[in-house]
């Protein structure tokens, strides 16, 4: 039995999982997140995928941020991460980018982590995982699922992956997306 006000254990490993996420990520870190998700919303007002990235230094200093431009482009590999992390090492080259961080709006897919090990970014921190992302996105030309948990589990030395953050407020450019393909 279960004394009234007290939280079962459940809900309390819960409320304790949330609260040790946040612990992990500062105040500018959400704010590099949602800079993220208000691209991902300009992008898909332009007709693009609801996908962004910013990408930030060891030192904090801003390396870039970019948008998916599939559509327009007609190339399938110019998702978000893959546009910031080559402007990046355009502009930066590859050492400033190594141990930097990466903000997505939503879970990269398994090119991107593929990308984000092989530049040496050290942190990747994103809004909505790829389970709940999946169904604003799915189409006849995309029918399988690419999540990056198991890339990420392969990188030595190991990436520290923060998910699940601003998940409400993630979600947003989804489904802005899903409604602009129902017209």
């Amino acid at each position: 039995m279960r004394l009234a006000g007290r939280p079962s254990k459940r809900i309390a490993g819960i409320a304790n999982r949330r609260s040790e996420k946040a612990r992990r990520v500062s105040s500018t870190e959400l704010s590099h997140l949602r800079r993220t998700i208000d691209l991902a919303c300009s992008a898909v007002a332009d007709g693009e995928r609801p996908f962004a990235a910013v990408l930030v230094g060891y030192n904090g200093k801003l390396l870039g941020e970019a948008c998916n431009n599939v559509v327009t482009s007609g190339d399938p590999l110019k998702h978000a991460e893959m546009n910031v992390l080559r402007n990046a090492h355009l502009r930066h080259g590859t050492g400033r980018m190594r141990n930097s961080a990466i903000y997505v709006n939503g879970e990269p897919c398994t090119m991107c982590a593929g990308a984000i090990i092989r530049y040496g970014i050290s942190r990747v921190v994103f809004g909505l995982p790829e389970a709940e992302l999946w169904p604003y996105v799915r189409s006849n030309s995309l029918p399988v699922s690419y999540p990056s948990a198991p890339v990420f589990a392969l990188a030595r030395p190991r990436i520290k992956v923060i998910s699940g953050l601003l998940m409400a407020y993630a979600r947003r450019p989804f489904e802005m997306y899903a409604a602009k393909e129902r017209r």
